[in-house]
């Protein structure tokens, strides 16, 4: 007699506090891929002139906000040409925001939405 296991589909999602969870419960050099990982997912989805000019001239709800797109293409273009980032580049994007979450938590549902497209 054959038995069936059915795999559950486990859904796991990138919301504003499981993002700060993973940051705040990982070491130095894992914050710093951390970092480094989400915002060249988030770079990824700048259109080329964005990347190009490090500016955000497209208000698609994609990327980096217009306040955040210099210092986020920036990190993220270090990131890829040294997989690693400066203590003070990690500390820019974990700096806790007025409501208390850092900086990079503000990215969770596009980084959510990325996650699920790998996923898939």
């Amino acid at each position: 007699m054959a038995l069936r296991v059915r795999k559950q589909e486990v859904e796991m999602k990138v919301t504003r506090e499981s993002l700060q969870v993973m940051i705040n419960s990982a070491d130095a050099v894992k914050k710093q891929h951390i970092v480094g990982r989400a915002l060249v997912a988030i770079f990824n989805r700048q259109t080329m002139s964005e990347k190009n000019s490090n500016i955000t001239n497209n208000w698609n709800t994609v990327g980096f906000s217009g306040a955040d797109a210099y210092s986020g293409c920036l990190t993220a273009k270090s990131y890829l040409k040294h997989k690693s980032l400066q203590e003070w580049q990690v500390q820019k994007w974990l700096k806790p925001a007025k409501n208390g979450y850092a900086r990079l938590t503000k990215y969770h549902k596009q980084l959510n939405e990325i996650a699920m497209e790998k996923a898939a």
